[in-house]
């Protein structure tokens, strides 16, 4: 969606009025007249401008004291004061309270734009900032950027997809198994296009409670419930300009759907406790790890938001589905923790690493990085063998023990397990590994909690068992 800078062009001269709002309006602005002080005052209470173009002298109130009225607003516009005196006391005056610049009447088209531009400019990241500091969150050590790693044709295919929709701003849907990469992708994405000079907002949407949904995303006014003792700018405004990353955005709330979807068509949203809209300019990129269309048949995700969001839609293949890239992965990790742990010697034995290459990863590459860390971690000296890596050893020898002992060479298995399946395996061999602690499980398996419980649900559901989704 393109911005156009919101302009309230305020001017008790109705020539003069209708004449720079035309203008203005014929270039990349909105603009909107008001004939009186009273009349603008009363119009930023309900809409939301960028800037206002204030004439200084007016009959019902001056422009310098509508100035300060405008000031005294929760989150007030710039200010650009237009005057006939010729002298710079007025000016100088009208930036001592609050203004950004002033022009001198007349004042040319393109000194008006341009000034209006810059003003925007200011506003736009005054906002950011505030909302970059409103949603901050801690980062620990493993949200390092991973860089594209596609030495497979098929990753590959889709990383040549990706940078060509980064040219534009549609709405990209990502999909595929947890932990392949979907983030690293959407990020890539956002580098390669021309929002690349903002920060990337990311939010989990399976791990914000439903109750703090519509806060985090819109923001709240000041008094808008209990506790909220100013105001918050959410996560639409901190990506204002930029790329908003809604990762598992199957764990979307039904209700958080509709007004995701109203934004999406409309380019506004309110605050909690506001009655006025806000404007935004992001782009959208959304993960999911689940089969939306399935979701929509069960009526568990909206039809017309899939349909809004799969404008390109990306499926990153699993990491057991591109072998090639398992070995500048597992060289990639071993860089971060030799830094990690100040070994610089650490690296993988010929066996382990031949271990690596022939697991099917169910976790994908989150699973590798793991893996690899808690090698690390427990390895007493700089080479990780096979002993370090139990879990993938074990899976390697199951394997091994179903061909048979008296086969001389590895026979093609005829009757694989679903992946389905493998994943069930490995989350319950996870869950047991942690004691039943759902907590542990998911930071291990690098899923939500929600997630986790959800998935626990289906396999009670399925097995006729219970006790999977207890509190451990």
């Amino acid at each position: 969606m393109s911005r156009k800078t919101r302009v309230l062009v305020v001017d008790d001269d109705s020539l003069l009025r209708k004449l720079v709002t035309e203008q203005l309006s014929r270039s990349d602005f909105e603009a909107d007249p008001a004939a009186s002080a009273r009349d603008a005052l009363a119009r930023l209470r309900d809409a939301d401008y960028d800037v206002v173009l204030l004439d200084i002298m007016m009959p019902d109130m001056s422009g310098l004291e509508t100035l300060r009225e405008i000031r005294k607003l929760e989150d007030p516009p710039e200010v650009v004061m237009l005057t006939a005196d010729t002298s710079l006391a007025t000016g100088i005056e009208a930036m001592r309270h609050g203004a950004y610049d002033y022009l001198t009447k007349p004042a040319t088209l393109d000194e008006m734009e341009a000034v209006l531009h810059k003003a925007d400019e200011k506003r736009r990241l005054v906002k950011q900032n505030a909302s970059l500091r409103s949603v901050a969150r801690p980062t620990g050590g493993g949200d390092e950027v991973l860089p594209i790693f596609c030495e497979n044709p098929l990753m590959a295919a889709v990383v040549a997809q990706a940078e060509t929709a980064a040219r534009t701003d549609s709405t990209v849907l990502l999909t595929g198994e947890s932990g392949s990469g979907k983030d690293v992708l959407a990020r890539h994405i956002h580098s390669q296009s021309s929002r690349r000079a903002a920060p990337i907002i990311t939010v989990n949407c399976g791990a914000l409670p439903e109750s703090l949904f519509e806060s985090e995303f819109f923001g709240h006014e000041r008094g808008a419930f209990t506790g909220a003792s100013s105001l918050r700018r959410g996560l639409l405004e901190a990506a204002d300009g930029s790329t908003l990353f809604l990762d598992e955005i199957g764990d979307l709330p039904l209700l958080m759907q509709v007004k995701l979807l109203h934004f999406l068509e409309q380019g506004r949203f309110r605050r909690v406790g506001s009655t006025r809209d806000q404007h935004a300019d992001v782009r959208i990129i959304a993960a999911t790890n689940r089969d939306l269309s399935s979701d929509v048949e069960r009526q568990r995700f909206r039809a017309d938001l899939f349909y809004r969001l799969n404008v390109v839609s990306l499926h990153v293949p699993a990491l057991r589905d591109r072998p090639e890239d398992i070995t500048r992965l597992v060289n990639h990790f071993l860089e971060i923790y030799r830094e990690r742990f100040n070994r610089p010697n650490l690296d993988v034995s010929a066996e382990g690493r031949e271990l690596l290459r022939n697991y099917s990863w169910p976790g994908n590459v989150r699973e590798l990085r793991n893996c690899l860390e808690r090698a690390a971690a427990i390895s007493t000296d700089d080479t990780i063998g096979a002993e370090q890596l139990p879990f993938v050893s074990l899976s390697s020898s199951t394997t091994a023990a179903t061909v048979g002992p008296s086969a001389a060479v590895p026979a093609p298995v005829t009757a694989p397990v679903t992946l389905e399946e493998l994943e069930h395996e490995h989350i319950l061999h996870v869950l047991n590994e942690s004691d039943g602690n759902r907590e542990r499980a998911a930071a291990i398996l690098g899923i939500s909690s929600r997630t986790l419980y959800r998935k626990l649900r289906e396999y009670e559901s399925q097995s006729n068992s219970s006790g999977l989704a207890t509190e451990g």
